[in-house]
């Protein structure tokens, strides 16, 4: 590990900032998913007797540096924001008997229909000149789906708010579709030059036009013409009193 941010982790650990548990806490893992920075398993937390999300990153020579920052990047984010009602909650890191560091959190996407942020992957904090996707590695890890389409072809491109506005315009789709966008393409290559050339998901029929305008908005390839956050939500407000 590189080793500010290992030095980072372990201050933070000594200083009680966040909380080490024991491995042997967690019991009967069950992989639920393979993101970026590595596994994700869903464990039983004996000492607390509830369902936790253990995300584990392997830390060896095969690993870039550039992955494990990030992680800790993503870590401090979460520390500073994680007592928010739609964020999970991060409940500390771990570390098992074979080496790996192990960073988890309760990852509940809807919790008693309460909708949770889980991931803070790359993101990094905003403000409102822009931030910047470092190199062609937050690309790499990330999901070619939801990724703005200048990402593909310049590793130094800025992104803002619009980024992530794009990605809400892939969100709306499927939550209109009630499947994973691009699910019928196999490689992530051809995938990334489909979106690039400006293809996007096809609107499914019963769809309200006006919830189609919104993500068709949100998603176009040029980040001026998107919609502000801010009038994202307060167009998804009037379509809800639409349908009240």
């Amino acid at each position: 590990m590189a080793d500010i941010p290992e030095k980072w982790l372990e201050k933070a650990i000594t200083d009680g900032h966040i909380n080490y548990l024991e491995y042997n806490k967690f019991t009967n893992p069950k992989m639920i998913g393979i993101g970026g920075f590595g596994e994700v398993f869903k464990c039983e937390w004996k000492d607390c007797e509830f369902i936790v999300a253990l995300k584990c990153l392997k830390v060896d020579t095969s690993i870039e540096e550039k992955i494990v920052e990030d992680f800790i990047d993503e870590l401090k984010l979460l520390r500073k924001v994680s007592s928010h009602q739609n964020v999970i909650t991060f409940h500390g890191v771990t570390k098992d008997s074979n080496g790996y560091y192990n960073m988890h959190s309760n990852n509940i996407l809807i919790h008693q229909k309460q909708p949770k942020i889980s991931d803070f992957g790359l993101s990094k904090l905003i403000d409102e000149t822009s931030r910047t996707s470092k190199t062609s590695n937050s690309i790499v890890h990330g999901m070619a789906e939801y990724i703005e389409p200048q990402c593909f072809v310049n590793d130094k491109y800025k992104r803002n708010m619009k980024s992530d506005v794009y990605s809400l315009g892939v969100i709306f789709w499927e939550i209109s579709s009630g499947r994973p966008p691009f699910h019928a393409f196999q490689s992530r290559d051809s995938l990334v030059i489909h979106i690039f050339k400006g293809n996007r998901e096809e609107p499914i029929e019963g769809t309200p036009s006006q919830y189609i305008e919104l993500y068709k908005k949100c998603w176009d390839n040029d980040p001026t013409n998107r919609p502000e956050t801010k009038l994202v939500l307060n167009t998804l407000k009037q379509l809800i009193l639409m349908k009240l």
